[in-house]
């Protein structure tokens, strides 16, 4: 038997649908007022610009692509403001509709029910609470992504359907960046590889094959550069990022309700009573083994082809928590090239996450089948709220983290002027990465201008821990770093570097010496959130480097050939009988 089709509207679709809309409005809330939210790594240009940072053109480990520039694209069509606010909303539609439509593909005659209640789980949970406390949207687009993609998995294992069945899913995770697709790529080439042993196979085999390839070449974009740059990775980032434990009853607790993102920041505060650390734990493991065993017991379910991903992602996560298999953690996130994207291992849950959420829903709908008729509605309630009460912290924009501000108008023309000033680099001050805006209500967020000024910007892309630093991968920044350890001042540690233009982001909670910003030079820019510095200096800009240019051919050519191979087959299938007939 086989699934029903979600593209055709109907009744049964009609109110998950409903219902997930609603609930994206809920969780977003203020964030989707007038102007852009920012917040941690969400540092949401409100003047969408392609500058080098935004490209790739400005560090060995370009980390923002192709996600910023896909953003940009967008915000140059209908504005930041809105992109933004579609970009949010339809991650978040997209993993409840998506946990309905792989809880379909599983349980082909699931009620309305279960499937608002998978809608519901797969958005109140501690995973998505905590990656967008900090602003990684990319990251959840990857968790939105993994339903939609598992199920093109399991239909090209079962129905025999094209190895490019699993393409559109693999060309959005490719948005996001590295975490997304090895979030998605790893899920789907787990579940192709599986079945193709399962069933022996070849087919299914060259499907598997075909996937690597695709995330092969839509990661080029950010890959390529970052492997013939060879950038070093600081071992110890392989222990800073491993998880932590979010609540009093311990990390893989933590990890079983989808929480434990090394972060603490980002923890919610309801999450350290144990009643909710708990029964969000034993939610999560029931909907993961609901899902397993209807693979087990009824045939023709794909379950079971699922345990592969779930053994997969926690044999990573159970690795990165260190102890005796410390060693081979450092080594594989360290030494492995591409390794490093491996070290934020909680991220790898998703698949959990997903499952945990699909597998509510068929504990829904087998209580709504199977409960007395006077108990449907307490029990049913029950299951569909449940995760809702556990994760009340989401509400409103994650209770205020996440709120539409308006960056300040002479901060976004002082660097509209610096675009249009002669050639050169800029240095930015204070030396950090991170900011507390005064207008933005001293949120801590990535500082704005390496995405909103044309210009190579050079700043300390190191990370500061409570357990440490972790040390960045731009030799430059390093350098100007060294020199402020050496007691020189930061102003100085940056004209030493012979950057044209010294900026200094001010009105924060940092403190920056003007005085010392403005003996370097000529002012350019001078005003209340801004002070610019040309410094005269002589070291020439940073120019496009080959693999950069050639990384964003691959991935762009492999995107829309993945996009519209179609319509590209149309055209190949009907060019003889053209010609024949334009000879004729």
């Amino acid at each position: 038997m086989t699934s029903r089709r979600w593209d055709v509207p109907s009744p049964r679709v009609a109110v998950p649908v409903v219902v997930a809309v609603l609930q994206a409005l809920l969780v977003l809330g203020p964030a989707l007022g007038r102007g852009v939210a920012v917040t941690h790594d969400m540092a949401w240009s409100p003047d969408p610009r392609w500058t080098p940072f935004v490209l790739g053109l400005d560090t060995p480990a370009p980390r923002a692509v192709p996600s910023d520039a896909v953003v940009v694209l967008l915000g140059k069509v209908v504005g930041a403001s809105l992109a933004q606010h579609l970009v949010l909303l339809t991650i978040l539609v997209g993993l409840a509709l998506g946990a309905c439509a792989l809880l379909d593909e599983i349980v082909p005659d699931v009620g309305v029910l279960g499937l608002s209640a998978a809608a519901v789980a797969a958005v109140w949970n501690p995973f998505v609470s905590e990656r967008l406390a900090v602003g990684q949207w990319a990251v959840v687009l990857g968790l939105a992504t993994v339903p939609w993609a598992l199920r093109a998995a399991l239909r090209v294992v079962r129905h025999g359907t094209s190895p490019y069945a699993v393409a559109p899913a693999l060309v959005c995770a490719a948005v996001g960046g590295g975490n997304s697709l090895l979030i998605v790529g790893g899920t789907v080439l787990a579940v192709l590889l599986a079945g193709a042993v399962v069933a022996r196979s070849r087919r299914v085999l060259r499907a598997a094959g075909a996937a690597a390839l695709m995330c092969l070449a839509l990661s080029a974009a950010w890959a390529l550069p970052a492997l013939t740059a060879s950038p070093q990775t600081d071992t110890a980032g392989a222990r800073a990022f491993a998880p932590v434990a979010d609540g009093p009853l311990g990390v893989v607790v933590s990890l079983l309700a989808g929480g434990g993102f090394w972060n603490t920041g980002s923890h919610p505060e309801a999450r350290a009573q144990a009643l909710i650390a708990l029964t969000s734990a034993l939610l999560a493991m029931a909907g993961v083994a609901a899902v397993l065993l209807v693979g087990w017991f009824r045939r023709g379910s794909p379950g079971m082809l699922l345990v592969v991903p779930v053994l997969v992602c926690w044999v990573l996560v159970l690795l990165s928590l260190g102890g005796p298999v410390e060693g081979v953690w450092d080594v594989l996130v360290s030494r492995v090239p591409g390794g490093g994207l491996l070290r934020d291992s909680h991220k790898l849950l998703a698949v959990w996450v997903v499952l945990a959420a699909t597998g509510l829903g068929v504990l829904t709908d087998g209580a709504a089948r199977r409960v007395p008729a006077g108990l449907v509605g307490p029990v049913v309630g029950l299951l569909v709220g449940l995760p809702v009460v556990l994760s009340l912290q989401l509400v409103w924009g994650i209770g205020g983290r996440l709120d539409a501000v308006s960056v300040p108008h002479d901060y976004r023309a002082g660097l509209t002027r610096v675009a249009s000033l002669p050639p050169g680099d800029v240095g930015l001050l204070p030396w950090s990465q991170y900011r507390r805006y005064a207008w933005n209500e001293s949120r801590v967020s990535l500082t704005l201008a390496p995405r909103m000024v044309d210009r190579v910007v050079l700043f300390d892309d190191s990370l500061t821990l409570r357990s440490g630093t972790v040390a960045g991968e731009s030799p430059r920044a390093a350098a100007v770093s060294e020199r402020i350890r050496d007691g020189a001042a930061p102003a100085q540690a940056l004209a030493d570097e012979r950057v044209r233009y010294v900026a200094a982001e001010l009105g924060g909670a940092q403190e920056v010496d003007t005085d010392a910003v403005r003996a370097l030079g000529r002012v350019v820019v001078d005003g209340p959130s801004l002070l610019v510095v040309d410094t005269g200096g002589t070291k020439e800009p940073t120019g496009p480097r080959g693999a950069v240019l050639a990384g964003w051919g691959v991935t762009l050519l492999t995107a829309l050939v993945l996009i519209g191979r179609r319509a590209v087959r149309e055209v190949v299938r009907k060019l003889p009988a053209g010609l024949i007939r334009s000879r004729a």
